[in-house]
């Protein structure tokens, strides 16, 4: 199910950027970013970049022998959009994303590296001449992966962005071409993890339900 979402997403992203092709010539304006619209263009294309800070929380732990405590994380993104009209949009993005997790388990501690792909597809609102943008979707897990090193040997944790995710989030043109967002993703699966895996043998499985509020900046083009 999770390999056939993947491929489900992978497919969106390509029609969004065929989209975004086939439009982009048609551009009646240089910068389609600018508050001005053209009255004859009811369906535009934009792009943009960016970065931004992660952090995740850890809602909900099966096991009680285990702590896990997140740091920040960094991410860039690929912005894109085909705006319908003035006050409508769908959005996507492709996101990378590295952190890592604290972890505690048998008075032992573990230094977990984490990394993710993700693709959200939103529907926004545009508010107040584009100014302002809010939005609400589902998010992809495509890639994620977890792990840490023992001082021996590399072991896999697991799981941190399910593939299942509820996103939504608002954006605040500052400026023409510069859109701070602040957003929030809610899992809605469950990640499968383990902890304490030795050459001998495997260690604790459990599960966590994530959550993840992110603060970012992206440059329109």
């Amino acid at each position: 199910m999770a390999t056939l979402v993947r491929h489900i997403a992978v497919l969106v992203a390509v029609a969004l950027l065929s989209v975004v092709g086939g439009r982009a010539q048609a551009q009646e304006y240089p910068n389609p970013f600018m508050v001005e619209q053209s009255e004859q263009g009811l369906v535009r294309t934009e792009w943009g970049v960016g970065v931004g800070a992660v952090y995740t929380g850890f809602g909900r732990v099966s096991s009680e022998a285990v702590a896990l405590n997140s740091r920040l994380a960094f991410q860039g993104h690929l912005d894109m959009a085909v705006v319908i009209g003035r006050y409508f949009a769908v959005e996507s993005k492709m996101i990378y994303e590295k952190g890592g997790v604290d972890a505690e388990y048998r008075g032992q501690h573990y230094d977990i590296s984490t990394s993710t792909f993700e693709m959200p597809l939103l529907l926004s609102l545009r508010l107040w001449d584009n100014a302002v943008r809010v939005k609400a979707g589902v998010q992809f897990g495509l890639i994620s992966n977890g792990g840490y090193f023992d001082g021996r040997e590399n072991y896999m944790f697991g799981t941190v962005t399910p593939t299942w995710n509820f996103a939504t989030g608002v954006g605040v043109r500052v400026m023409p071409n510069l859109v701070v967002e602040l957003g929030y993703t809610h899992a809605l699966q469950d990640g499968a993890n383990q902890l304490g895996a030795t050459e001998k043998g495997v260690g604790l499985d459990f599960t966590t339900r994530t959550h993840k509020v992110t603060l970012g900046v992206s440059l329109l083009m």
